[in-house]
């Protein structure tokens, strides 16, 4: 695909860093990316889709892996991407940016025709702790496509890659002992996860193992990066 007039002005900050370019940013249009998130993980979820919107990224798939609403937590970012129109994700998406395909699918999607679903997306981003979670990474990692995870508790927070056979617990800071609002951990654990997916998508990396991208405790001011 060849980018139009008006994608090229769109997206013409994107174009001019060396680590994008218009092939990169072609590659961004052609990819998909499947959110697949529990209620407690929404805030985060909406962040990444919000950024993988604004970067480009052709196609987003939105899984709430459980449909009843949980109360949010004081100051959670749930529902950010609702903020453009008050008309829901999709047409927030859309809204945003007119390139982004945004679907909602459903769980029973990705547990009863798995094969169908995930063919469709070149990587996943999981935002909670869930098994179905776990069992969606694991049927990416078989395919041999990348799964990103986000873990929060408080204001503690890890990104990891890759299947589950690493001790999340033992990914996290320790966490502040009075909770405390949610919304400046799900920011950064959402905007992490989107930046992660890009250079994923842009570079085309697989992983190999599990690892710990990045772990954080905003409550005591820590943050630690993990390079590869």
């Amino acid at each position: 695909m060849s980018l139009t007039e008006a994608q090229i002005q769109r997206y013409s900050r994107h174009i001019l860093l060396p680590e994008v370019g218009g092939i990169g940013q072609k590659r961004l249009l052609e990819s998909s990316v499947l959110i697949v998130f529990t209620p407690e993980g929404e805030g985060a979820a909406a962040v990444a889709a919000t950024y993988l919107v604004a970067g480009g990224v052709g196609g987003i798939g939105w899984c709430p892996v459980d449909s009843r609403k949980s109360p949010a937590a004081e100051g959670s970012l749930a529902g950010l991407t609702s903020l453009y129109d008050s008309a829901g994700p999709a047409a927030s998406a859309a809204a945003l940016n007119p390139d982004t395909r945004f679907e909602v699918v459903t769980r029973s999607e990705i547990e009863e025709s798995a094969g169908a679903a995930l063919a469709r997306y070149n990587l996943v981003i999981l935002s909670g702790r869930d098994e179905a979670l776990e069992q969606a990474a694991a049927r990416f990692e078989t395919c041999g496509k990348p799964a990103l995870r986000g873990i929060r508790e408080g204001w503690a927070a890890a990104v990891v890659e890759g299947p589950e056979n690493l001790d999340v617990v033992d990914c996290l800071p320790e966490a502040a002992e009075t909770p405390l609002p949610a919304a400046p951990a799900e920011g950064v654990i959402g905007a992490m996860l989107a930046s992660y997916a890009l250079r994923t998508l842009l570079k085309g990396e697989k992983s190999v193992g599990s690892t710990v991208l990045a772990r954080f405790d905003l409550s005591r001011g820590h943050m630690k990066k993990v390079s590869r």
